[in-house]
């Protein structure tokens, strides 16, 4: 059977602090404090409301992007004029640097990829084009298709539905420890791509292998 590699994209594939780091004449000294902020409260926007459940209204990503950035605006005390732009970069994220050729790697051994994301299908579709590698993929899944965000199972099960397969027969690749463990726990085999050199945790969920880039085979 074909390796299927499913991917997670921010952090994973295109870098957050990206957007920030193209406007750091504009923000000074507190670029990286506001980028934190940003990330932090995007992600705690999108644990909230896969929590809650039930009936509550999800808002889109987009939605939540935005939220998030006028929150960590205020809190380091920049001005919100500066929204606009920053989003126009959250559009263009930057691919690490070995994503493309890791990539390719994988595609050229006959292995299907797969991203699946928090981010809209029309997000996903302009980081993938301005990153040059919408082509290496079988599949662009945005949680948009189950209705709630990581870690809900019905997230990691657009992956198994679009592959037609076992969660165990998926390697779900993630820099997101908490999003590895949710696959984890799903079913899938695990691949932690640590780039910040964070300490291990989860346990009871293990990622399955870790590295810290996804050059040297890691897609293997």
């Amino acid at each position: 059977m074909q390796s299927i590699f499913v991917f997670d994209a921010f952090g994973t594939l295109f870098d957050v602090h990206s957007a920030t780091r193209a406007h750091a004449a504009a923000l000074g000294p507190d670029a990286q404090r506001l980028s934190d902020a940003w990330r932090a409260k995007q992600l705690e926007y999108t644990w909230i409301y896969a929590g809650i459940g039930g009936t509550a209204r999800v808002p889109d990503f987009r939605t939540i992007t935005e939220q998030s950035l006028t929150y960590a605006l205020a809190v380091t005390g920049l001005a919100a004029s500066l929204a606009p732009q920053l989003l126009e970069s959250y559009r263009a994220l930057a691919a690490f640097l070995e994503v493309p050729d890791s990539l390719k790697f994988a595609r050229a051994r006959g292995a299907r990829l797969a991203i699946l994301s928090n981010a809209d299908p029309d997000m996903l579709d302009e980081l993938v084009a301005h990153a040059g590698i919408g082509g290496l993929f079988d599949h662009l899944l945005s949680v948009r298709g189950a209705g709630t965000y990581k870690p809900a199972p019905a997230v990691y099960r657009l992956a198994t539905d679009a592959f037609g397969c076992l969660p165990s027969d998926i390697n779900f690749v993630s820099a997101n420890r908490w999003d590895c463990a949710g696959a984890k726990a799903f079913g899938f085999k695990t691949l932690w791509v640590n780039r910040a050199g964070a300490p291990a945790e989860y346990g009871d969920l293990a990622a399955d292998r870790v590295v810290e880039n996804l050059c040297d085979g890691a897609l293997q």
